[in-house]
């Protein structure tokens, strides 16, 4: 595991901040589409739309795309869909349509932005624990012996460690900021990514607080020639993390 000296070299949080705020910042708004889940394949445009602080030329490749409790910034025209579950719940972003069956889920290898949340209240507890324990081991402490003892999965399970290749940046004892490189398995590759030419980065928040936890993953892999775009993604979305009310909170 390599620990990345500031947000700049690993996920380009703060470089973005001055690279988007080259203009004074409004509070832009972004269009709102609904995606479909299941078998559906029609996202529907909504006259709704989303503050979306930043320059207007970055701000303007933008969509917000939601379905249920979960949401994201993504590339303006690309296409959705999202699949939501007891098990968790996953809003994937990419391109172009992806043709059905969307069970099991495909594995993407191409540009894409991918959001999934998921909570201890039914089977995701486990991802949720297993994910704790791998990256948050003190926080998630109660949560992963609570798991643990009810043996329903193995113990081994949550004997992990971070993985070795991935750039790490804790932006608190409770959000994460990484990147896995091109062609390496890491946090990027723990869901729907497979690994490809292009790096992933991501941030994940570890919610401990109540009865039910839970665990909000952003994964984005966009080609270097949209890596600006990509900041104002990873951006926007960490600032959301740390919003009682999510993105529907954002203000200039």
């Amino acid at each position: 595991m390599r620990h990345a000296p500031s947000l700049a070299s690993c996920l380009g949080v703060l470089s973005v901040v001055g690279a988007v705020s080259a203009h004074a910042e409004d509070n832009l708004r972004v269009q709102m589409i609904t995606c479909p889940t299941g078998d559906d394949t029609q996202a529907l445009r909504l006259a709704e739309s989303m503050a979306a602080p930043g320059a207007q030329s970055v701000t303007a490749q933008l969509n917000y795309y939601r379905a249920g409790p979960i949401g994201v910034f993504a590339p303006k025209g690309w296409t959705c869909h999202a699949w939501l579950g007891t098990g968790g719940n996953l809003l994937l972003v990419t391109p172009h349509s992806l043709p059905p069956p969307f069970f099991p889920l495909p594995a993407v290898n191409g540009a894409a932005v991918l959001m999934q949340l998921t909570d201890t209240s039914e089977s995701g507890r486990f991802h949720v624990a297993i994910t704790a324990a791998r990256l948050f081991p003190l926080l998630g402490h109660e949560l992963v012996t609570k798991v643990r003892d009810e043996h329903l999965i193995s113990d081994s399970s949550f004997d992990v460690q971070p993985y070795a290749d991935d750039r790490l940046q804790y932006l608190s004892d409770r959000l994460l900021a990484y990147t896995t490189p091109a062609r390496h398995t890491g946090l990027g590759t723990d869901s729907m990514f497979e690994s490809s030419d292009l790096p992933i980065r991501g941030v994940t928040i570890f919610n401990p607080n109540g009865e039910i936890k839970s665990m909000t993953e952003l994964r984005v892999r966009l080609p270097e020639a949209q890596r600006t775009l990509g900041d104002a993604i990873l951006d926007l979305e960490t600032r959301c993390f740390q919003l009682q009310q999510g993105c529907r909170s954002l203000t200039d």
